[in-house]
């Protein structure tokens, strides 16, 4: 579970609310006037109101998470199946860091191409196989 009563605390800091503003806030949103008395899907629900609060402000930026969102909005139905491979192997333990970085290093010494989104669809199919046939190996990290 995500940590949303930290980032809620730290949204508050960096909007300046004072602690009577935030609890009026808190409490609109949830009927609560403590962050802790709140379900997850409430302090969801405050952390996402906050976010887009300091985003408007120019005191945040968009996140890793909207980030993520808008790459893999614009992403091909090939690197996304690259992407749920690659994530797949992490979980598994057969990639030491189930990063991006570490999926661009193993993209170039597939094909010599600095990042997946550079690839072309066959060299996209390529690195699909490879994965493919490190997945059916089925090496564990030690």
């Amino acid at each position: 579970m995500a940590n949303h009563v930290a980032a809620i605390h730290a949204l508050k800091g960096k909007l300046r609310l004072s602690d009577d503003d935030y609890r009026v806030l808190l409490h609109q949103l949830t009927g609560h006037t403590s962050s802790k008395d709140c379900s997850a899907a409430q302090q969801q629900q405050v952390r996402d109101h906050m976010q887009r609060l300091a985003e408007r402000m120019g005191v945040a930026d968009a996140g890793r998470r909207a980030r993520f969102q808008e790459s893999y909005k614009q992403a091909t139905p090939r690197e996304r199946k690259v992407w749920a491979i690659w994530k797949d192997m992490g979980r598994r333990g057969m990639v030491q860091h189930a990063t991006g970085q570490a999926l661009d290093s193993f993209v170039y010494r597939q094909t010599g191409m600095s990042a997946l989104r550079f690839c072309t669809p066959a060299q996209q199919d390529s690195v699909i196989e490879a994965l493919k046939l490190w997945q059916r190996r089925g090496h564990e990290v030690r």
